[in-house]
């Protein structure tokens, strides 16, 4: 949905008060996140990804330290992203 131009104007002016009145935050919010580059499907990947390493780790702590829950913790997390992959799989092929 595009900006009315009586908006767009209005953001214009805002931008320029603030880059007036605190111009180090203006520079900051200027930059570029180091992640505005990675398009949200690759952040959900690395997410997913991320997520199967923690339950890995978590079972690798939990056998370690002989702590069941541990273990259950991380098996739970390793199943539920492969239950996570299999369902987006299945959502997707079907429409």
């Amino acid at each position: 949905m595009a900006l009315a131009d009586h908006e767009k104007r209005e953001l214009a002016e805002i931008e320029q008060r603030l880059s007036v009145e605190d111009p180090k935050l203006a520079a900051k919010l200027a930059r570029p996140s180091a992640l505005t580059f990675l398009s949200s499907r690759t952040l959900r990947v690395l997410g997913v990804f991320a997520t199967y390493v923690c339950g890995l780790l978590a079972m690798i702590g939990g056998v370690t330290w002989s702590s069941v829950p541990l273990i259950g913790l991380g098996a739970a997390l390793c199943v539920g992203v492969f239950g996570h992959l299999v369902f987006q799989a299945w959502r997707a092929h079907r429409g």
